[in-house]
């Protein structure tokens, strides 16, 4: 069995134009790059506030969610029930 060749293109000219190199990632380095500021991790205070912003931001939507099913349960039961027939 035989290796797959790379494919070539013509307009590579092997230049990186984004870092690759993300935590995560198999090849990822710690130390490739010593200029990048380490990023805080938040405080408890702080992530519960963010858990609280994104319930806010997400209350209204899945109030709406629930309010539709409801409604449609609500006529589906009426229709079985016969309750809308003169």
């Amino acid at each position: 069995m035989s290796k797959k060749q790379k494919k070539r293109y013509d307009d590579d000219d092997g230049r990186t134009i984004a870092d690759m190199n993300v935590e995560g990632l198999p090849w990822y380095s710690k130390y490739a790059d010593k200029k990048v500021d380490k990023q805080d991790k938040p405080t408890r205070r702080e992530f519960f506030a963010m858990i609280r912003g994104w319930f806010v931001a997400y209350a209204p939507r899945i109030l709406a969610v629930l309010v539709g099913f409801g409604l449609t349960i609500a006529l589906l039961v009426c229709w079985l029930n016969g309750w809308f027939m003169d």
